[in-house]
């Protein structure tokens, strides 16, 4: 049975197409048989190619129209107020987070609100980081190796972040716990990492940026167009770690954990936030700007506007001392990006009053 020379809508957008003197795409066998007809037909057969772009272009924007648009931040004065914790299933538009696809939607969302008011943005993955001036060394615990390095991070930024590795004397790929420390060499729990088989790394964080209130740290200076604030940099240093790690055999890349204390479980909890890679997250004594809610504090919890150290954040969250309740989001928010991978967040319910950030009713 000979195949019929009509041609399917379908059969339109699959098949490759020819280029008519107008530059419309058009089938190579409608295009053909045009050629062989009256001018006519070739002027008709050029208005309904036309017309089947155009009902393409039309229905799939009505499709996009359908969902969500990207978030952009509203302005102030439109920001309604929310007394309870907001809604993490629920679009900034109200429509309902109902699918899987809608919550990566979500995702991307949150992503953008919370850099947007408390971070700021983060430049992207580097094209490379590599190792340099390394050195190793056993371990005084006897339980395996110390190593040094400097990573250079990027071809072209070439910032440089110092880390130790201590890695076990057993056989690999070892899974990670990373941690960041203002000076190397801190860590008293380094020999129970080492003799259970983890390897553990400690970076640099100061080498980014200083943690110094009006000063501009390396990171900062390396990418002026770029808002981050110093938990974002010191966040966005302990992914660059696991950039590195990638390039290491004796690493398991799928049991990669990161951890921190105080200001350091703030910028843990952010770190296993925006990159999926961290398979376990572990803030601890993290308090407001980590695991705690703003919106739940307990007697000298510290709240939005007792942090002394303002250049941790992004200005744009002062918008919201004192009115808290028009935050588009809470702590809670950054907490569900780990999800599903594991999330463990310890805090404190004795601390003294010079240490009030590690309190957090909301994580009691």
């Amino acid at each position: 049975m000979k195949r019929s020379k009509e041609l399917t809508v379908a059969e339109l957008a699959r098949d490759q197409a020819v280029r008519t003197p107008r530059g419309l795409a058009v089938h190579p066998e409608v295009w053909r048989l045009t050629q062989r007809s009256c001018p006519l037909l070739n002027t008709v057969v050029t208005i309904l190619a036309s017309s089947l772009l155009l009902f393409c272009f039309f229905n799939s924007a009505a499709q996009c129209a359908e969902k969500p648009e990207m978030w952009s931040p509203p302005p102030l004065d439109s920001l309604p107020v929310i007394d309870g914790l907001p809604d993490l299933f629920q679009f900034a538009d109200g429509s309902p987070v109902e699918s899987e696809e809608d919550w990566n939607r979500r995702r991307q969302e949150i992503k953008a609100m919370m850099l947007y008011y408390q971070y700021g943005s983060i430049p992207p993955r580097p094209d490379r980081v590599t190792a340099t001036e390394q050195t190793r060394k056993p371990h005084k615990s006897g339980f395996g190796w110390e190593e040094r390095a400097t990573l250079v991070i990027g071809s072209k930024k070439k910032l440089r972040m110092r880390i130790a590795i201590y890695t076990p004397s057993k056989q690999g790929p070892f899974p990670v716990i990373i941690r960041e420390e203002g000076t190397l060499g801190r860590t008293k729990q380094v020999p129970m990492f080492l003799k259970n088989g983890y390897m553990f790394i400690e970076y640099a964080r100061h080498e980014l940026d200083p943690d110094m209130k009006d000063v501009v740290g390396p990171a900062q200076r390396a990418y002026p167009d770029y808002d981050w604030a110093t938990l974002a940099v010191w966040a966005w240093a302990g992914m660059r770690v696991v950039d590195y790690l990638e390039s290491r055999p004796d690493v398991d890349l799928k049991r990669i954990g990161i951890t921190g204390h105080s200001r350091g479980g703030k910028m843990a909890l952010l770190a296993g936030a925006l990159d999926e890679r961290f398979a376990l997250v572990v803030p601890n004594g993290s308090g407001a700007g980590g695991a705690g809610a703003y919106r739940i504090l307990g007697p000298g919890a510290e709240s939005l506007g007792m942090n002394d150290k303002p250049h941790w954040y992004h200005q744009r969250i002062r918008w919201f001392d004192q009115q808290e309740n028009l935050l588009p989001f809470d702590q809670h928010f950054l907490k569900a990006l780990v999800a599903p991978r594991a999330l463990l967040c310890t805090e404190s319910s004795t601390a003294t009053q010079n240490w009030n950030w590690t309190k957090s009713d909301s994580e009691l």
